[in-house]
């Protein structure tokens, strides 16, 4: 079963990342309604990126995820929960800063109905939160992110047993997550996006602005936030670390097969540059 999964999962992401340039183009129109030259030029520059994401970054992916394959077998501790963590945050913001000059490029473009078509999309994204997180009852907002950590664990070891899902459920319960903030948080990044975008975007220092604006959006922006999502993180570490340690060595496979499954999928993309 988890072998099928895998297949089916490498395979769905292979062919999403093959068709990368025309599922950018559709989600971007999804957003902000794009014109004809705007779709050519957004496909044209994720192609380019594409193209450098394959010979540069995609196979120091794999080999950071064949290192990962070895860790896999081995108990592990919440600090190497979190180095692996920050690792991957270093790659999401490089990735996020490598497409700096395509994103100016586009918001320069964008004309004031694009922007309240923007507006109108955010609103929307927010009810559906605030219908599938704000809403719920709190025994509910435990079962819904119980539900979720052990989807997750599950795609990674497999079948899971009857004392890991009570250790879930207690971590669950005991979860710091506060949707209410994280709603607050969307919303913050949701008004710097449009104020830069209508404030800054056409003016000489545009790149600039679009930088900052990056930066802002990977980290938290008050003292209060940037506590809580430390703290967050940290009981993150905690809990994954006290899960991967309960693992049987079957399960442990699994998450080895797991990773080894994505890292030749990289491989095999990078291989297509």
């Amino acid at each position: 079963m988890l072998a099928s999964f895998l297949l089916s999962a490498c395979t769905s992401l292979k062919l999403a990342y093959n068709q990368g340039e025309h599922l950018g183009v559709w989600w971007l129109n999804g957003y902000v309604d794009l014109d004809k030259a705007q779709a050519q030029q957004v496909r044209e520059d994720l192609r380019a990126l594409q193209h450098i994401q394959r010979q540069q970054q995609l196979p120091i992916y794999a080999d950071w995820l064949q290192q990962l394959q070895g860790q896999a077998v081995q108990d592990t501790t919440p600090e190497q929960v979190c180095a692996t963590g920050q690792q991957l945050r270093s790659f999401v913001e490089a990735l996020v800063f490598s497409t700096e000059g395509p994103a100016t490029t586009l918001a320069q473009s964008l004309s004031p109905a694009q922007l309240q078509h923007l507006e109108h999309k955010f609103a929307d994204k927010n009810t559906d939160y605030r219908k599938e997180w704000l809403a719920l009852e709190p025994a509910e907002l435990r079962a819904k992110r119980l539900d979720t950590v052990l989807e997750r664990a599950e795609t990674v070891y497999g079948r899971i047993d009857a004392a890991q899902k009570a250790l879930l459920r207690q971590q669950s319960e005991q979860s710091l997550f506060d949707p209410q903030r994280t709603q607050a948080e969307r919303l913050r990044r949701q008004t710097d996006m449009l104020q830069t975008l209508r404030q800054s975007a056409r003016a000489p220092d545009a790149r600039s602005a679009i930088h900052d604006l990056m930066a802002r959006s990977l980290h938290p922006n008050t003292p209060s936030d940037r506590t809580y999502t430390e703290a967050l993180r940290q009981q993150d570490c905690q809990n994954i670390a006290a899960l991967h340690n309960s693992t049987t060595p079957a399960q442990r496979s699994a998450a080895v097969r797991w990773l080894a499954g994505y890292a030749k999928l990289l491989r095999e993309l990078a291989a297509q540059s």
